[in-house]
């Protein structure tokens, strides 16, 4: 990607220093426990354990209400493993927001009487100087659901979206976006899917000037998801820019029964962050918390025993102020 934006604002520059952060995929999809997040309503989604009708989906809001939520054991975990960032999906493609947002029906201020679980996965991460990191999907699965297929659960008829509902689309979205670094002022915005039409670089860094902005055209660094860079990819792509590189731990983005026991082993975790740190990207390595907000103890196992390695091997990791 040769068309990714420079920032020289010193509270970005951690970015490039980080060499290691924790991605964390949790949402409504943890109550079924056999749907992958956003994607478990696609028909016959073959990555996900099964696959279900998007108003079962949606229903789900009704039952997500994590009993056990505690960012700072998450964080603490992240740290100890010698992450210097984590990234919180704080909306998928479901369009389900983590927090009470003012745009919108479909977030904690409607289904779980306000709780702020953003708010408080900030909190931790601020109290253990670990840099905090959103996800946010503007794509949205839900809002324009009627006219959406699904991969053959209903008709195609995106080209008869009424514009008015593509406007109010755009709008909670757009509201979004400006309510999480104005309230929170994250230090990474980690986008999946395009956010170009929605705001330009600089109206996002006016908001908050020491953002580092992902991924796209325009954004500050490359990324490679679940793929490791051959020599020859990493030349034509990363070599000397910022970039990052995004995989799971488990076989879903989001928690599943089926994952609780298949997690990769420390020594494919060791090699392929040892392949990444190598041609100075940073590994982004995924856990999904339960429906309850905790990580499975295999999890906490294996960040634990990849933690060791990168406390080995500290010729990895560059230096951090």
């Amino acid at each position: 990607m040769s068309n990714l934006a420079i920032t020289d604002r010193p509270g970005a520059q951690w970015f490039p220093k980080a060499g290691f952060g924790i991605f964390i995929h949790w949402g409504i999809s943890s109550v079924d426990g056999y749907l992958d997040i956003s994607w478990g309503m696609m028909k016959d989604y073959k990555w996900s354990p099964r696959s279900c009708r998007p108003e079962e989906y949606f229903a789900l809001a009704k039952k997500f209400n994590p009993g056990r939520y505690d960012p700072e054991k998450w964080i603490i975990a992240a740290k100890d493993a010698g992450a210097r960032y984590c990234v919180l999906t704080t909306r998928h493609h479901d369009s389900y927001a983590l927090w009470p947002s003012a745009y919108g029906d479909f977030n904690t201020r409607i289904y779980m009487g306000g709780r702020d679980l953003v708010g408080e996965y900030v909190k931790a991460c601020r109290k253990h100087g670990m840099k905090v990191g959103f996800y946010y999907s503007p794509p949205d699965f839900r809002t324009c659901g009627a006219y959406m297929d699904y991969n053959g659960w209903q008709p195609k008829r995106d080209d008869e979206i009424p514009p008015v509902l593509e406007q109010y689309e755009q709008a909670i979205t757009k509201g979004q976006i400006y309510e999480l670094l104005t309230k929170y002022q994250p230090d990474l915005l980690w986008f999946d899917g395009g956010w170009q039409h929605l705001y330009t670089l600089d109206e996002l860094l006016a908001l908050q000037p020491d953002l580092v902005v992902g991924r796209g055209g325009g954004s500050h660094f490359a990324s490679s998801e679940c793929i490791i860079p051959t020599p020859e990819s990493y030349e034509q792509e990363f070599k000397g820019k910022w970039w990052e590189y995004c995989g799971e731990l488990s076989n879903c983005w989001g928690y599943t029964r089926w994952d609780e026991y298949s997690i990769k082993p420390v020594e494919r975790l060791a090699e392929w962050f040892t392949q990444i740190r190598k041609m100075n990207g940073n590994f982004l390595i995924n856990v999904a918390p339960d429906s309850e907000g905790d990580f499975t103890p295999l999890e906490y196992e294996r960040l634990a025993e990849l933690g060791e390695f990168v406390k080995s091997h500290p010729e990895l990791m560059p230096q951090w102020p």
